[in-house]
């Protein structure tokens, strides 16, 4: 009997696991932006959309140098749609971002997250100069994976 209860300790307090989820849920990438060489923060107004959706990833953005976006859990490919508005102009321009989708499982206590690896980062060119692939690894890390270069800003 006694054997018995020091087993269902042990098992409940191994039971308890220190993971909270709430706190690890976000996996996302972030992209930086550069003009010139450098860093800059776009006065313009930015906003993102999944393209082939109504979803609206990043809203009317100011003064903005870097955003981090979600990732699709399925598609190999995620297509957005960049829109920059100003004093009398609306520019659009594309970005395909394709990807690996690696499941990753880190307790019975959390639903099972998906990370990326960023193969690699197609665009029309409307604005967007290049870009370049920093970190490839999208997961729970807040680093920069993307930078987007613009052409030149006069």
């Amino acid at each position: 009997m006694r054997k018995t209860i020091i087993i269902w300790i042990l098992l409940l307090i191994s039971s308890c696991d220190q993971v909270d989820c709430t706190l690890y849920s976000t996996v996302s990438y972030t992209c930086a932006l550069y003009a010139d060489g450098s860093s800059v923060s776009l006065g313009d107004t930015l906003t993102i959309t999944a393209m082939g959706t109504d979803s609206v990833l990043l809203n009317r953005a100011n003064n903005v140098n870097a955003f981090s976006l979600p990732m699709s859990m399925a598609m190999q490919a995620d297509t957005l749609v960049l829109h920059i508005t100003g004093d009398g102009y609306s520019l659009y321009d594309t970005m395909q971002v394709e990807k690996t989708n690696d499941p990753h499982f880190e307790s019975p206590d959390c639903p099972t997250r998906m990370f990326h690896t960023i193969t690699r980062v197609l665009s029309t060119h409307n604005f967007i100069d290049s870009i370049v692939v920093t970190n490839p690894q999208v997961n729970y890390a807040n680093v920069e994976n993307i930078q987007i270069h613009f052409y030149p800003l006069d």
